[in-house]
């Protein structure tokens, strides 16, 4: 940090800044809730104004897809591939709501003199999360939209760039009184603004332990909260699987944005009899897989993780798996960097105790292998995983996989796949990992209540 006013924007796969940011002053927060909440309203009150904003948003994001392309390479450090494919993705809620505009019900007649409206609780509160900086908004900002309420957006300081570069084209097409971004690290803040009358519906995406406080500060003012938090995602391998589609699934899955998605595993459940198969097929993959700087390499298969943070996290797990008898199985070896960067190559570790790596979200390419023989005793160990989020398996018998899986509450389940999300989709966890649901018609349903109407 410079100083008090400017706050540097550092870059994962350099490791060294390449912008700054500054905080929102209290004045402008206040005056930008005020101006939402006075105009939003009115003007997204009929489904064809709000299906128009959603489609033209969209519009503006793709007229301006080379430059969101480069900002989220040099700020997440994604690849080229994946950059590009999450700005598909962010345009994909809006016109997906934009689209269900056309059926969803807002008013239904009851009887010859009632009927319920389907109205939004009020603004929408939308903190958003760094490892999709674009679409981690517009999936929040389809729904709150939708509803026909604005949103005040909170976009994390791992994601400013990409956040403020959204900001300047809705502002720049006046629709800063539908959606007004507020940058800040004050948590006090933030606080004040789900306790202030304005805001209806909180949502947040993040870690467990901020989606505890801030779900805390808004039960404290009777706000709806959706929290889609960390995920301790076990993937399966029973013996009759198809291992080289299963092992293809799960290292894209476990290297796509170096790991650091929710959805990602963290720990490959895989029976004996196919155990040394499947750890040689991984080994293979994950050692022709190096962490490059994307903003380098337009080729790189991976990326950097985002922040020195993560890489010291990561390196006290290692310590602690290697203290606990687990044992390096796949990738590079203790090769560990390449470039400048918050580099970390993708590796696997061994371990005799699962509840290592389902106690811990690891959110990076690092996962645990576990060989199991009794299917009973394991899926005890997925029932009673705290933070159940994804639940993937694999299996030729279609049949078991389903009684397998019957009476496991995860959100989110793949059965010999792993392409689970989509904006028509609910997304969400069970216990630790979340409540309320994003995509598709249950998440715009998380910013709205009803009213009842009587009339002679």
């Amino acid at each position: 940090m410079k100083n008090e006013e400017n706050i540097e924007c550092i870059s994962p796969n350099t490791g060294a800044s390449f912008d700054q940011w500054s905080e929102t002053p209290v004045s402008e927060v206040r005056e930008s809730l005020a101006r939402v909440s006075r105009n939003s309203f009115s003007d997204l009150a009929t489904v064809s104004s709000r299906r128009s904003v959603l489609l033209e948003i969209s519009c503006l994001i793709e007229a301006n897809r080379d430059e969101f392309e480069k900002i989220i390479i040099n700020e997440v450090g994604k690849t080229r591939t994946e950059a590009v494919a999450e700005i598909d993705y962010a345009k994909s809620f809006l016109t997906y709501v934009a689209d269900l505009m056309k059926s969803e019900n807002f008013s239904e007649k009851i009887d010859k003199e009632r009927k319920v409206l389907t109205v939004p609780r009020g603004i929408g509160l939308l903190i958003t999360p760094f490892n999709d900086p674009l679409a981690g908004i517009t999936r929040k900002l389809a729904n709150c939209l939708g509803s026909g309420a604005g949103a005040v957006i909170k976009p994390p300081e791992l994601g400013i760039k990409t956040a403020s570069k959204l900001e300047s084209i809705i502002k720049g097409r006046r629709f800063g009184h539908l959606a007004t971004f507020i940058r800040t690290k004050d948590r006090n803040l933030v606080k004040k603004l789900i306790d202030s009358d304005e805001i209806g519906t909180v949502s947040f995406t993040g870690s467990t332990d901020v989606g505890k406080i801030l779900s805390g500060y808004a039960g404290a003012s009777l706000k709806p909260f959706v929290g889609e938090l960390g995920g301790t995602n076990p993937f399966i391998i029973f013996s009759d699987g198809d291992v080289d589609k299963a092992v293809e699934d799960l290292v894209i899955r476990k290297t796509k944005s170096a790991g650091q998605a929710c959805s990602a595993q963290n720990i490959v459940f895989v029976e004996r009899k196919i155990a040394s198969q499947v750890i040689d097929k991984i080994d293979e993959a994950f050692s022709n897989i190096r962490a490059l700087p994307t903003n380098e390499f337009s080729n790189a298969k991976m990326g950097p993780v985002r922040s020195k943070s993560a890489i010291k996290n990561l390196l006290n797990f290692e310590k602690r798996l290697a203290n606990e008898g687990a044992k390096l199985v796949c990738g590079l070896n203790g090769d560990k960097a390449t470039g400048h960067g918050y580099m970390f190559n993708p590796v696997a570790y061994l371990s005799n105790n699962p509840q290592i790596f389902l106690q811990h979200e690891i959110f990076a390419p690092l996962m645990g292998i576990y060989i199991f023989d009794d299917r009973l005793k394991l899926k005890e160990i997925i029932r009673n995983n705290r933070q159940p989020l994804v639940l993937y398996a694999y299996s030729s018998d279609k049949e078991y996989l389903a009684k397998f899986t019957s009476a496991l509450n995860y959100g989110s389940v793949g059965l010999n796949n792993t392409g689970i999300q989509g904006a028509f989709v609910p997304t969400g966890g069970f216990k630790q990992a979340g409540f309320g649901r994003e995509g598709g018609v249950w998440g715009l349903r998380e910013f709205t209540t009803t009213i009842n109407v009587k009339s002679n």
